[in-house]
């Protein structure tokens, strides 16, 4: 499939008009008739050249290429690792990203630690996780991560960890994935994400 076939499947799926049956031939020559005959308004223009340029952009969104995402910030030179007491301990990132959508291959290609766990605590900016579910990586009690931001980028849903919310934590070498890896668990698409990758 090339490129023009792609845009052509994508145009399509997006025309509104898609399930309507086509005009018939009386239809379209009154249409026509009536477009010959009015005269164009002053406005008309700018706002024609307007919905075009909205249209162009809108079209340029859906089909620009995808440029690569950070998936994990680099890890702080401090190294995360479990303790004696089955906590896991792992870093955040403060930056900010533009992100591609969330692939499950790159989920199961990049996580080597990636669980479900419920806020218990949140102090000093560091978040206190109950594991419930561990999907990959070893099995642990409790993981700690720091509070940092609050974007969609860094974390889906409120873009940081709250008390008492479930949520989906992947991490690659010690650190936080973002872009729609992790997030609160009840984030569209985050569980199906997951369930796919693992």
């Amino acid at each position: 499939m090339t490129d023009d076939d792609d845009l052509r499947a994508r145009l399509r799926r997006a025309d509104p008009a898609a399930s309507l049956e086509p005009a018939s031939p009386d239809q379209v020559a009154h249409l026509v008739e009536e477009a010959m005959s009015r005269t164009t308004r002053r406005w008309a223009l700018p706002v024609a050249a307007a919905l075009i340029l909205i249209a162009g952009g809108t079209a340029w969104a859906v089909t620009r290429p995808a440029t690569p995402e950070p998936v994990a910030a680099p890890t702080p030179s401090a190294s995360a690792s479990a303790s004696a007491s089955g906590t896991v301990v792992l870093f955040s990132t403060g930056i900010q990203a533009k992100c591609r959508e969330p692939e499950p291959q790159r989920l199961a290609e990049s996580a080597d630690f990636a669980f479900e766990g419920t806020v218990q605590k949140i102090e000093n900016g560091r978040v206190t996780l109950t594991v419930s579910r561990t999907f990959r990586g070893g099995a642990v009690g409790t993981v700690e991560v720091a509070q940092e931001g609050e974007s969609s980028e860094q974390m889906l849903g409120s873009g940081k960890f709250e008390m008492g919310r479930d949520y989906l934590v992947a991490a690659a070498d010690d650190t936080v994935m973002i872009c729609g890896y992790s997030g609160e668990a009840d984030s569209i698409g985050l569980r199906d994400l997951y369930e796919a990758a693992f």
